[in-house]
């Protein structure tokens, strides 16, 4: 991927953003002692459909790993990069169109981590907790490139609708990701406790651990707990995401700085 001058000055800018927001404080994650949701999850779709898919995720992977460097930090927020790239990538790929980025991708990302969740223990002891993820799937996959003929259009109501469904899908990608690694950490504790001690050892002194100590067997429990509280928190967050991505997609295309 080659990047111009004006990507770079982009995803400096961005990256920097996510920093400046990934110090307020997060929501607490219901099954952890430490560790919480940052409030960057808002600005990363928003990222996403203003950089495009990967130029938005590699802001969204440089911002987060840059938090993640900024003490006091946890073995388990290293593990959770991953989430912010691919609610960008799927936000980003949704407002563009050619060969490598289109709302196909989109969905099949979508498609890949709700059947990762099926094929995990909590799937069939809790087999309604990704109600919003295939939500986002079935949007895409009904407004399909019609998403980004919204964004692109000048009906400032339609621009909205399709800012909306971007973000609410880019959302959903960045849970579904967390929820999977949450789940896989849960069953590696011991060996991921290992290698976060390593990692400390190489100066790292003020790394914490982060890691959820709980039974695996008790996953399903705790899904079942968070399915209501995470119904809320995803739906706010769009809403934030939107109010705030739709004035800043629209100044940015005014002033010509983005082309989408």
């Amino acid at each position: 991927m080659k990047l111009n001058t004006k990507q770079i000055s982009l995803i400096s800018v961005f990256a920097a953003l996510q920093v400046i927001i990934g110090r307020l404080p997060g929501i607490p994650i219901v099954g952890l002692e430490t560790g919480s949701i940052e409030p960057t999850v808002v600005l990363l779709p928003i990222i996403g459909i203003i950089l495009g898919p990967w130029v938005g995720g590699l802001a969204a992977f440089i911002g987060n790993l840059i938090t993640w460097l900024i003490p006091k930090t946890t073995f388990f927020g290293l593990l959770m990069l991953p989430t912010g790239p691919i609610g960008a990538i799927v936000a980003g790929a949704l407002a563009r169109e050619n060969k490598k980025s289109n709302w196909k991708v989109a969905a099949l990302i979508l498609l890949v981590l709700n059947a990762l969740y099926y094929v995990s223990p909590p799937g069939i002891v809790v087999p309604y907790f990704p109600l919003l993820h295939l939500s986002a799937l079935a949007l895409i996959l009904v407004f399909r490139d019609r998403v980004l003929e919204f964004i692109r259009g000048s009906d400032e109501r339609k621009s909205m609708w399709g800012t909306a469904i971007a973000s609410f899908s880019g959302i959903m990608a960045n849970h579904m990701t967390g929820t999977l690694i949450f789940i896989s950490s849960v069953g590696l504790f011991i060996e991921l406790k290992g290698i976060k001690d390593a990692i400390k050892n190489l100066g790292f002194s003020w790394l914490g651990s982060g890691l959820p100590k709980m039974d695996p067997t008790g996953l399903g429990t705790v899904l079942a707990i968070v399915f209501p509280i995470s119904i809320v928190e995803r739906l706010v967050m769009t809403a934030i995401a939107v109010a705030v991505g739709a004035g800043i997609l629209y100044a940015l295309k005014k002033s010509g700085i983005i082309s989408i």
